[in-house]
Formats: C-alpha cells, structure tokens, sequence
C-alpha cells in the first residue's frame, strides 16, 4: 500500500507539478471502494483478467466494472490487452503495471538506483553473474527459515519481496520479477541475483541444489530449475 518516508510528511508544492500529479493520480485510483478492490486484486493476482472475471471477483456490474478498469487504465495503473485465438469479438485483458502501488513523497530514485548498480555489476564481464548471485545466496540465507520440510516452506520467508513464487516440481515461478525495473540493462546479473536468494532460503533450510534461471514465463515473471544435489534432476 502507499508508504510515506522520512521523518514527516512535506506539504504538496505547486513549485513540483511532477510530485503534486503523481499525488493525484494516486488519491484518484484509491479513493473509490470498488476501484480499490479492482486495483488490489489485479497487484495480488498479477496476470491478466477480463471484465467478467474482476465484476465477479468484486461482486459488481460487467458495466461497473469496465468503467473502474478504464479509469484506472487512463490514469496509468493498468496495461490493457486483447485474448486472440477464441470465436467471436476479442475479450478485453487488463493487468497492473510492476511496482504500481509503489509510492514515497518525495520520489526517491530506487529504480534509477538498481539500474545503475545492475550495470555496473555487469561491466565485471564473465565474472559478474557470479557475483551477483553469490549477493543473492547471502540475501537468501540471512532471511530464511531453519528446518523445513518443503521447498514451499523454505521459500515462505521471501514472501515479503513480493514475487509470488510458485513451485511447479522442479521448478520455482516467479509470478512477479521484483527487479524487473533493471532487468533491461543487466538480465543475467538479474536473474544470478535472484536465483542466489532462492538457492541460499533453500540452503539455509536444508535442502541442498542448485538454482539457475531459466528465463521469461509466457505472461510475466520468470522460471527457476532447481537441481537437488545428488538426484541428477
């Protein structure tokens, strides 16, 4: 949910239309019951829905709804799509946008920040995804839980990150790349990061392997094979 950070909240200037907009714009999507349930359930869900789908989630009108989902839209907090491939017209999709409720005043430059350590990560060559996921494996190690039984429970601590993981077999699914913002510049050195976090839980908990990433999921996101130790998976 928006967070304030500092010691105390500054008062909006006109002198900074940037921050005085963005404030707006937030009030506006927020403001409404039902626009917030719509906008709260497509942050937590992640992939793309319909209209009918979000009008039952909320146990609102088709029409209601279309017109929360394009208001949110036009303010720039959803992406809208088409589903191809079904008889008839083309079903409307509409998804949130990464980091969409992510809001401090004033601005602090997190994703400015990620872009430029990713890229100076990366100018390290051949050793870079390296170290990148050895930062991860520490991460990953300090926040995890001792004694599991699962890979579902080791990976419960990094909940808080917010990447929805989801373990299909062998594989670990992050419905949510929470570095999405500097993948473009470093995508190797992101996904060694990432895939370092997921090994050190699973390490720290007791469950021996290996992570590697495996790339882009169809949708959004990204996939993880995890290779136990001694199974040959």
């Amino acid at each position: 949910m928006p967070s304030t950070h500092g010691n105390s909240p500054r008062p909006v200037s006109p002198s900074e239309p940037s921050a005085s907009g963005d404030v707006e714009r937030l009030v506006t999507a927020l403001q409404d019951p039902t626009r917030r349930r719509i906008l709260l359930s497509l942050v937590r869900d992640g992939g793309p829905q319909t209209i009918d789908d979000l009008a039952q989630l909320v146990g609102v009108h088709r029409t209601v709804a279309f017109t929360h989902l394009e208001r949110l839209a036009d303010l720039g907090y959803l992406e809208k799509s088409q589903r191809r491939g079904r008889l008839g017209k083309p079903a409307s999709l509409y998804s949130s946008k990464p980091g969409v409720l992510s809001f401090t005043y004033p601005a602090r430059q997190f994703v400015a920040l990620a872009s430029i350590l990713a890229t100076g990560v990366n100018s390290l060559g051949d050793a870079a995804p390296g170290v990148a996921k050895a930062a991860g494996l520490r991460f990953g190690e300090d926040a995890a839980r001792q004694g599991t039984r699962s890979v579902v429970e080791a990976l419960t601590p990094l909940d808080g990150l917010g990447a929805d993981y989801r373990v299909e077999g062998e594989r670990i699914l992050a419905g949510n790349c929470i570095f999405l913002e500097a993948c473009d510049q470093a995508r190797e050195v992101i996904c060694a990061a990432q895939a370092g976090i997921l090994e050190g839980a699973l390490h720290a908990a007791g469950i021996a392997g290996t992570v590697l990433p495996e790339g882009p999921l169809p949708t959004r996101g990204c996939a993880y094979r995890l290779t136990r130790r001694g199974t040959g998976i």
